[in-house]
């Protein structure tokens, strides 16, 4: 009997201690909720093939992680209506939300309660209980929200809202992103027997390369440059907040000029998409930088084209780091 209560015991301080990190779990601010408060703004065409935007005014409530949204939907250019027309495209909200955490910086939005605004009285309506969810992502410049399922899904960029440019602290935003990147910094140096390149205008032949890469001061501009034998390659690496992605840009000795955007990466291997100009016409490819190996990078071009023709394909090429 006694052995059972030890067990009883052991189990309700369990379930205590559990439900303690459950609570204090909860309580914890979400930590890319700090870029939630604010006015956000997107604009689309309707089924009349008009302009409207709906604009969301975000402020802090008191418990962590509960925001109070006033949502304003009209139909642009709406001055030139009168007032019943008006009303017909007009319409303002408010809501009560909260978010949680989901994985990496995806979030989930949950509606608590929520009233509307009557135009023609000036005048809020009683609040009333909601219940809708959505994910959604969030930074310093885009509100990211995903609704419905994956298949028929909606999907709504808004773009932040604001006259103080300390508002849009851009620079942290780049560092942050493009510190990803980082495995890539040094000077490195190896060797390939190359095959001919149509598109960049390279000879089949054994070519000797130096790869230096670096970062500006304030890590937001990566620059680098490729140099072998006849063929030199300059480019930058930056973080493009219209996009929400990492890009580049590069032009090379024999007049190909490049732009390209990470698409993936993990485990320090980094896939781009790149396409541009040559003097042949126009290329497409993706290329492959694993870095994964201390001390090696790996460069592998895939899925090339030239003026949509298949292009052969070329040998990995290995550099080592020598500083």
């Amino acid at each position: 009997m006694n052995n059972m209560k030890k067990v009883i015991l052991s189990a309700m301080a369990i379930l205590t201690s559990f439900n303690a990190y459950a609570d204090d779990h909860e309580e914890a601010k979400v930590k890319h909720a700090e870029h939630i408060p604010g006015t956000w703004k997107r604009t689309w065409i309707s089924s009349d093939g008009n302009p409207v935007s709906m604009t969301k005014v975000i402020k802090a409530d008191k418990e962590d992680n509960h925001f109070i949204e006033t949502i304003t939907t009209s139909e642009e250019g709406a001055e030139i209506l009168n007032k019943a027309e008006k009303n017909q495209v007009k319409s303002k909200w408010e809501l009560l939300f909260k978010v949680e955490p989901v994985t990496g910086n995806m979030l989930k939005f949950t509606s608590i309660k929520r009233r509307g605004f009557n135009m023609e009285d000036s005048k809020w309506n009683d609040w009333k209980e909601a219940g809708f969810h959505y994910l959604f992502q969030v930074d310093e410049f885009f509100w990211n929200e995903v609704m419905k399922d994956l298949d028929n899904s909606t999907k709504r960029r808004f773009s932040r809202v604001t006259d103080n440019i300390e508002d849009q602290p851009y620079h942290e935003l780049a560092k942050r992103k493009l510190s990803i990147l980082k495995p890539m910094l040094g000077k490195w140096e190896g060797s390939v027997e190359q095959v001919g390149v149509k598109a960049y205008g390279l000879p089949a032949h054994t070519q000797k390369i130096k790869h230096v890469v670096s970062l500006n001061e304030n890590g937001t501009i990566m620059t680098w440059q490729w140099q072998s034998q006849n063929f030199d390659v300059v480019g930058a690496q930056s973080y493009n907040s219209t996009k929400g992605a990492i890009v580049t840009n590069y032009h090379t000795s024999s007049g190909v000029q490049i732009s390209g955007t990470l698409i993936s990466s993990s485990d320090n291997k980094f896939l781009w998409e790149r396409s541009g100009d040559t003097p042949k016409g126009f290329l497409y490819e993706k290329c492959l930088l694993d870095l994964s190996e201390e001390g090696l990078f790996r460069h592998k071009v895939m899925d090339r084209t030239l003026n949509g023709v298949a292009q052969p394909e070329e040998p990995v090429i290995i550099l080592k780091r020598v500083e």
